[in-house]
């Protein structure tokens, strides 16, 4: 069984392609008729005759057989002729490339033989070599979506498309064409959008190849259709598209219209209904001129060229431009032909444009005419603004206001002036004011007059108010507020004919820029504006009441509308030095340069650069500050004044503190001595210290002097006294001059040691000596003398020298001859131990013997007398530092 199913199947497959080769047979060809495009439309239309009713049809771009479409279409016979037609849009323009056709018919399982290629040669065929791009001038919807294609020409290579500016991409569809798309396209503008090939030759030079352009766009539009009349008989409709107003004419009023408009993208009908005397737009007025032009007014006339104007009632509007002015007038009246233009400015250039339209239903205003300049005559001026100022007790200025163009009325020749009891002036045009002499004592009076061509002006009179200096009344302070000053006061019973406030730059002397406002008698207030202040400028502001007699001053103020930092430092700041520090000392700077209140003053010590705040002055009128504390060196001070707005530049002032004459003295010399001082106790605690060793070092102990012999050292002090038996005789010698005296050796009560050793540094006291004294009227004792001396064998060489016992009153007289003290010394050479005793340390030459032991003494005392010698000889250093040394005193 299963393998009669398989033999089954086999047969089956075996029989199917053999039926199918004959349904191949069984659907010919079809036969192409036609193959005809449509160019502008990008359209192919392919006949063919067939007995199918389903049809596969491919088209290619037939240079690099690319196909393009590849559909199966259902086309039925045409019943009258039995043929099949079927259209195909291309995406691109036909012109871009060829395209080539075929078609094959089918059934529902098999399709037949495919026809001959049928081709429609494009415009990059070899035959026409030149450059093109398509399509040419097209118009599309806003919104669409377009390709383009460019040929370049045989021999250059493509480049680049632009389209509006940009670069497209572009695909190659032939050895010459390149295509780019296109979408959303917006608005072209009046004169189309641009696309723009180019391409590169040989030489490789780029250079444009060809361009196109398209206009994209919209349909009509369903609204716009106007239909107006414009001479009252004939119809003018007016569609407006794109901007534009279309106008038609049609010689037959109807009151109801329909218009049809259309253009490549679409066509619209339009309809309108309106009566005659509704839709009326009347021309522009003609020949526009100015008669009977004065000062003040003008008359303007023009005439219509429609005859059925002058009937119809109308509303003209007069526009006029002049100066400053801009101004819209209406006028009413049937077939208006003139109008009269009041409040005009004398001496001014105008000009004046006029329209019209019709009053009964109003549509639109008519055209407007061509315009037209009048320039109306000179008028006398207007009344000056006048103020008399004054600046002292004597002296003032009479200002006033320069008056602008629209009331001088005319060029102005100049001004005129009168004073009361006195006599007139004539200024010339750029003069604003004129000094005057003024006397408290009596009303001064002055009046001014501007002339021009037209005549003078009315007289203005001022009067001279009573000079009241600032010293003479509070002044209050006023600030200003964002640059102008505002003012309020209480009324006054006296402002009869009102205020005014008058606002001067402080100080101000003779030529000053015054500024006054007059105000009315309701106001209790008032704002200067900033246009007539300048910032950092000190202004004095007044309110006066008028009446009829002279200004009362009510007020006064002083301010600024705008403090700024003062543009100049303190004046003459100066450095003194005091006991304790420095005195600064300045003075403000001048009001012009002040620039604000001055609300204090800061004080600096600069310090390598740098300032540092010593004091803030908060009272601006303290002008001196003492520094303290500064020790002796160099010093620099900064002096800053400030206002609200800040400090200024400031000024410098250097100072170099040095002590005073006084102290310099004082210091001068007791600071040398201290130091001395000092030294010397230094010294000398070290040497007190140190006694021992300095003895030592500079001061060695000297041996005393040694005897031959048995000689022992006492160990009491050497007390030399006479022997009861050892006695001066005093011998008389009439032979000797009375004034010699003789020694006579009295022995010694007890015998000294032969081995005494004397002590240099024992005490003078323990030496005794007896003098005596001999009288005038002795005898010459030289003899016994020398007897004396000769028979002296004590072993000290000096011996006491007693006075006698009984004396017959006669006084001692001392040896004073040196030969015989040098033949004593002859004789005591070698006889015995010759103490050292002398007046000074060292011994004494052996011609000077007035120094030794034997010298003079007086007759009562028991000390040394002073020497001979002219000069006492002072205790030599050596004898006070060895004292020292040894502590004796």
């Amino acid at each position: 069984m299963q393998c009669c199913v398989t033999l089954a199947l086999l047969l089956s497959l075996s029989i199917v392609p053999a039926h199918g080769q004959n349904a191949l047979r069984d659907l010919p060809a079809p036969q192409i008729l036609a193959l005809e495009p449509d160019l502008p439309e990008q359209t192919l239309s392919l006949t063919w005759r067939s007995d199918s009713a389903l049809f596969d049809i491919e088209i290619f771009h037939t240079e690099f057989m690319t196909v393009v479409l590849n559909e199966t279409v259902a086309v039925n016979a045409d019943a009258g002729t039995g043929q099949h037609r079927w259209t195909w849009r291309s995406p691109l323009p036909l012109e871009c490339t060829s395209h080539s056709v075929h078609i094959r018919a089918r059934n529902q399982l098999t399709a037949g033989q495919w026809s001959p290629l049928q081709t429609i040669p494009g415009s990059d065929i070899p035959e026409n070599s030149g450059s093109y791009m398509f399509p040419q001038d097209k118009t599309v919807l806003v919104g669409s979506n377009m390709s383009f294609c460019c040929i370049v020409k045989e021999k250059e290579s493509f480049s680049e498309i632009h389209y509006r500016g940009q670069v497209i991409n572009a695909t190659r569809l032939s050895r010459r064409s390149y295509a780019v798309d296109v979408s959303n396209q917006p608005a072209s503008s009046t004169t189309g959008t641009n696309v723009v090939c180019s391409s590169n030759t040989r030489s490789g030079v780029q250079e444009l190849s060809t361009g196109a352009v398209v206009f994209v766009g919209y349909p009509p539009g369903d609204e716009g259709l106007l239909c107006e009349t414009r001479d009252l008989a004939t119809a003018e409709p007016c569609p407006e598209d794109a901007g534009k107003t279309l106008r038609c004419v049609s010689n037959v009023w109807e009151d109801n219209w329909t218009l049809e408009t259309r253009n490549p993208l679409g066509t619209v009908q339009l309809k309108d209904s309106a009566s005659l005397s509704d839709r009326v737009h009347l021309r522009a007025p003609e020949n526009v001129t100015g008669v009977q032009v004065e000062a003040w007014r003008a008359t303007l006339q023009w005439s219509w060229s429609v005859e059925a104007y002058k009937s119809l009632d109308m509303i003209c509007q007069v526009r006029l431009f002049g100066g400053e002015l801009s101004s819209l007038s209406n006028f009413t009246g049937a077939g208006l032909s003139s109008v009269m233009l009041e409040r005009l400015w004398p001496d001014e250039d105008y000009t004046v444009t006029v329209r019209c339209a019709s009053m009964h239903s109003f549509w639109r205003w008519g055209e407007e005419s061509a315009p037209f300049r009048i320039h109306t005559k000179m008028a006398r001026p207007d009344a000056l603004d006048v103020w008399l100022w004054r600046d002292g007790f004597h002296t003032g200025r009479v200002f006033w206001k320069p008056l602008s163009v629209r009331e001088s009325h005319g060029a102005l020749i100049g001004f005129e002036l009168s004073q009361s009891g006195g006599a007139s002036f004539t200024l010339p045009p750029e003069n604003l004011s004129l000094p005057i002499t003024a006397d408290n004592s009596s009303d001064i009076i002055v009046t001014v007059a501007a002339r021009n061509p037209a005549g003078l002006s009315p007289a203005s009179a001022a009067m001279a108010p009573a000079y009241i200096a600032d010293s003479q009344l509070p002044v209050s302070e006023l600030l200003g507020t964002g640059g102008s000053f505002q003012l309020s006061w209480q009324p006054d019973a006296s402002a009869s004919r009102g205020y005014v406030v008058e606002w001067v730059p402080a100080g101000c002397r003779g030529q000053c820029r015054v500024n006054w406002r007059k105000l009315p008698e309701a106001n209790s207030s008032f704002s200067v504006e900033p246009g007539s202040l300048e910032d950092g400028v000190r202004f004095t502001v007044s309110l006066y009441a008028l009446s009829d007699l002279a200004p009362k001053l009510l007020h006064r103020w002083t301010g600024f509308s705008r403090e700024l930092t003062p543009i100049e430092s303190v004046r003459e700041l100066s450095a003194n030095q005091t006991d304790s520090g420095v005195l600064l000392s300045w003075k403000p700077a001048v009001m012009e340069h002040q620039r604000g209140f001055i609300r204090g003053y800061t004080i600096y010590k600069a310090n390598a650069g740098h300032l540092n705040l010593i004091a803030n002055i908060s009272n601006p009128d303290v002008h001196s500050f003492s520094v303290k504390g500064l020790s002796l060196s160099s010093y620099k001070f900064v002096v800053k004044a400030y206002t609200s707005a800040g400090e200024d530049m400031g000024a410098t002032v250097t100072i170099k503190l040095q002590m005073d004459s006084a102290e310099m003295l004082f210091v001068g010399i007791l600071v040398p001595l201290a130091s001395m001082f000092c030294f010397i106790i230094l010294i000398t605690i070290c040497c007190y210290r140190k006694r021992e060793w300095v003895k030592k070092a500079f001061y060695p102990e000297i041996p005393g002097p040694k005897v031959p012999g048995g000689w022992s050292s006492p160990q009491a002090p050497l007390d030399v006294k006479p022997s009861p038996h050892s006695l001066v005789h005093i011998v008389e010698t009439p032979d000797r001059d009375f004034i010699k005296e003789g020694l006579v050796p009295v022995p010694e009560e007890e015998e000294e040691d032969e081995n005494l050793e004397v002590d240099s540094d024992s005490e003078p006291g323990l030496l005794r000596y007896y003098n005596q004294v001999i009288g005038s009227s002795a005898s010459d004792s030289s003899a016994s003398s020398s007897a004396s001396v000769g028979s002296t064998h004590t072993d000290i060489t000096y011996a006491g020298i007693q006075s006698p016992s009984s004396s017959s009153g006669a006084g001692y007289r001392p040896q004073t001859d040196p030969n015989d003290a040098l033949r004593a010394q002859d004789e005591e050479v070698n006889n015995g131990y010759k103490p050292q005793c002398s007046w000074q340390m060292d011994s004494p030459e052996p011609e000077n013997l007035s120094g030794s032991l034997g010298s003079p003494t007086s007759v009562t005392s028991s000390q040394f007398l002073i020497p001979e010698s002219s000069e006492e000889k002072p205790q030599t250093a050596s004898s006070w530092f060895h004292g020292f040394l040894s502590g004796k005193s």
